[in-house]
């Protein structure tokens, strides 16, 4: 948390909630702290001189002290990519980690703007990837060795389309 504090002070001076929402933007929605977990934080970094707190209406914003600034600059980044490093390892389950927060983002967008046949559409597609991953989990392999990840999608349709199990 602190790293990642540092990294985005660094740039701008920031309230609680813009620190919580800048985080989850980086981190392709795969964290989002919590306000119990970030103002602590926050508090420690200002116990420690590296970031101050100022008053500005009813919110306080932070901003990095020179210490702070001096704090960031030992932050282990690629030039090119200011996204820390712990940001970019997840476990090797980045796309299991950042997937189900977009598309739970687009059915939101459409839940709210979309047609009543976007609706009926979207809703369509989440039964079916719902069936589809149940079926990854209850699939021990077998049956699914050597075919591509295509074929193994058209079995998984075609199953779902007659109602028989793989």
């Amino acid at each position: 948390m602190r790293d990642a504090l540092l990294v985005v002070l660094a740039e701008r001076p920031m309230h609680g909630y813009e620190l919580i929402t800048e985080l989850e933007e980086r981190s392709a929605g795969r964290w989002r702290p919590s306000p119990g977990s970030i103002y602590p934080a926050l508090t420690r970094l200002e116990k420690q001189g590296l970031v101050t707190a100022e008053d500005s209406g009813d919110k306080k914003v932070f901003s990095l002290t020179e210490r702070g600034r001096e704090a960031r600059r030992d932050v282990e980044f690629d030039s090119d990519d200011p996204t820390p490093d712990l940001w970019r390892d997840t476990g090797g389950h980045g796309a299991l980690r950042a997937l189900p927060a977009e598309i739970a983002g687009q059915a939101r967008q459409i839940r709210r703007f979309g047609s009543p046949d976007q609706v009926a559409q979207a809703a369509t597609a989440l039964e079916r990837l719902k069936r589809e991953l149940y079926a990854i989990l209850a699939d021990d392999g077998a049956e699914t060795r050597g075919r591509t990840q295509d074929e193994d999608r058209q079995a998984t349709s075609d199953a779902a389309a007659t109602g028989d199990d793989q």
